[in-house]
């Protein structure tokens, strides 16, 4: 058989170009290619190994996924990104792909295309994972590696529910501590608290990366948007009084006026 089970990895390595990273972030899964499988290299020599065979071979001819010729572009390293990713979950669903090769080969073809059959494994489905490390490939092809940690879209909100909600159980502490007319005078503020923790609950996890990120970086988040919130909501008073003043006054106006008396 061309596909053979193997056992679930603890990390596996994944080349991708660096324009798809956010998307990979933000959904947490390597999408499998061409709704068949991702593939994976289980170790940074197999990745360079694989990476010299392949895209690396400018001009080498391979056959697609759909038995297309086709022969690999100039590999640019700068639009590239390596991740090193821990699989989530314990599904069964890894597999190698033995190279086929014609009836007869040589002894150098069938040990050329084990050996190459040995640096990559494949999983069906589309891979879950977590632990996020982002490798430098100019760098790496140099035989330098240079890497930093990454979090998911899913593992930065789980941060940022855990500092909010601790945020929120402190505010709420420092509520029993005041006084009747100290509540009242605080009522505006405990109104916003409570709706933008309201707001960040329910769009929490479907919040843009940036702004993920951008809440990380507040030691009180739901303090800062509470003073955003209040911001937003303050206009001047001394407007509204003059303009419903001035509404008042229109619509008596058109109350007294003959049109109107007549009907």
């Amino acid at each position: 058989m061309a596909y053979q089970k193997v056992s679930r990895p603890s990390t596996v390595y994944h080349l991708t170009k660096k324009e798809h990273l956010n998307s990979i972030l933000d959904d947490g899964v390597i999408r499998r290619f061409d709704d068949t499988e991702c593939w994976f290299c289980e170790s940074l020599d197999k990745m360079r190994a694989y990476m010299a065979q392949t895209v690396l071979c400018e001009g080498k001819p391979y056959y697609a996924v759909g038995g297309q010729l086709c022969r690999y572009p100039k590999f640019v390293p700068e639009d590239y990104v390596l991740l090193k990713l821990t699989p989530r979950g314990y599904e069964d669903n890894w597999y190698r792909w033995n190279q086929e090769i014609p009836p007869g080969s040589s002894r150098e073809l069938m040990q050329a295309a084990k050996e190459f059959s040995m640096l990559k494994i494949g999983y069906r489905g589309d891979m879950a994972f977590k632990e996020p490390e982002v490798i430098d490939v100019p760098k790496f092809l140099s035989g330098e590696i240079v890497s930093h940690k990454e979090l998911t879209s899913s593992e930065l909100w789980g941060l940022i529910f855990e500092r909010t909600e601790a945020e929120m159980a402190a505010h709420m502490r420092g509520l029993d501590q005041l006084e009747w007319d100290e509540l009242i005078q605080s009522a505006a503020e405990i109104s916003a608290m409570q709706v933008c923790r309201g707001r960040l609950t329910v769009q929490g996890e479907s919040l843009p990366r940036e702004e993920h990120q951008f809440l990380l970086q507040a030691e009180r988040p739901l303090e800062v948007l509470r003073e955003a919130w209040l911001e937003h909501q303050s206009v001047d008073e001394g407007e509204i009084f003059s303009s419903l003043l001035s509404g008042l006054r229109e619509e008596t106006q058109r109350m007294e006026s003959p049109t109107m008396q007549m009907k």
